[in-house]
C-alpha cells in the first residue's frame, strides 16, 4: 500500500515473474574428437610434445587456463601425482594427475622444456624462448590445432577441455563431490550442471544396472510364466 501522499499507478504486469534466461548446453569434446587433436600434433618437436602435454593435463584435470598458465615446478610432486594451483579467490588447492599425465611432464620437464629467460621464474610452461606462456596464446594454439584437425560443432579451446574433463570425470565413475574440489567451484550449483550432461550416458549404464533386470533369476522366471 501506498504512502500518505504518494501515488501508485498499478501496473499489470507488477505481478509477472520475468522467466529466467534458459542454460546454454555446455559443449564438449567427444572421444573421436580429442584423439582427431591429438593425431594433427607433431609430438616429436618441442613446442609440439609442449602443446600436446598441455592439452592432456587440461583434459586430466580439468584446470582452467590461467591456472595452468601459473603453474610452477615447485607446486607440482610427480611422484605423487599431486599439483597445487592458485585459484579463483586466491584459494589453493590439490589436485591428482594420472599416471599418463605424470609421465609426460616428466619427459616435458627433462627433455623439451625451455631455459626459463626470466631470473627466480619456475613457471612449469614456457614458449620456445623461456618467457611465459600466456591464456591469450594457448587459446591461439588450440584454435589452431582445431582448425587443422578440421573440428566441426564445438568450440576448440581450453575451457571446452574444461567441461570435457567434468563430464568424463562423472561418467567414468567419479563422485560430484570430488568433481567440484577438482574444478574448484564455490558451490555444487555449477558442478551439478555437469551432472546433468552426464546422464546422457544413463540409458546406457540402465542397460547394466537395471534393478528389475537384476533381480534373482527365481523371480524372472516367476514373471515369465505369468506372462
Amino acid at each position: 500500500m501506498a504512502r500518505f501522499g504518494e501515488h501508485y499507478s498499478y501496473q499489470p504486469f507488477d505481478q509477472v515473474k520475468i522467466p529466467r534466461p534458459p542454460r546454454k548446453v555446455i559443449a564438449t569434446f567427444s572421444n573421436f574428437q580429442i584423439q582427431q587433436l591429438l593425431n594433427v600434433i607433431d609430438s616429436s618437436a618441442a613446442d609440439g610434445y609442449r602443446d600436446y602435454t598441455i592439452i592432456l593435463t587440461l583434459l586430466d584435470t580439468g584446470l582452467r587456463v590461467s591456472e595452468l598458465c601459473s603453474l610452477s615446478l615447485s607446486n607440482l610432486w610427480l611422484q605423487d601425482g599431486m599439483l597445487k594451483v592458485l585459484g579463483k579467490g586466491n584459494k589453493e588447492r590439490l589436485i591428482p594427475i594420472g599416471k599418463h599425465i605424470q609421465r609426460l611432464l616428466w619427459r616435458y620437464i627433462n627433455r623439451y622444456r625451455s631455459e626459463s629467460a626470466m631470473p627466480n621464474s619456475d613457471l612449469l610452461f614456457l614458449t620456445m624462448d623461456g618467457r611465459p606462456l600466456t591464456k591469450d596464446r594457448i587459446d591461439k594454439i588450440m584454435a589452431y590445432y582445431g582448425s587443422k584437425a578440421g573440428l566441426a560443432g564445438v568450440r576448440c579451446s581450453p575451457h571446452t577441455l574444461r567441461h570435457t574433463a567434468a563430464v568424463s570425470f562423472l561418467r567414468n565413475g567419479g563422485d560430484v563431490f570430488s568433481l567440484q574440489r577438482m574444478l574448484g567451484h564455490a558451490s555444487l550449483e555449477m558442478t551439478r550442471r555437469y551432472c546433468e550432461l552426464a546422464d546422457i550416458d544413463v540409458k546406457k549404464v540402465h542397460m547394466t544396472a537395471s534393478p528389475v533386470d537384476n533381480l534373482a533369476p527365481k523371480q524372472q522366471r516367476m514373471w515369465r510364466g505369468r506372462s
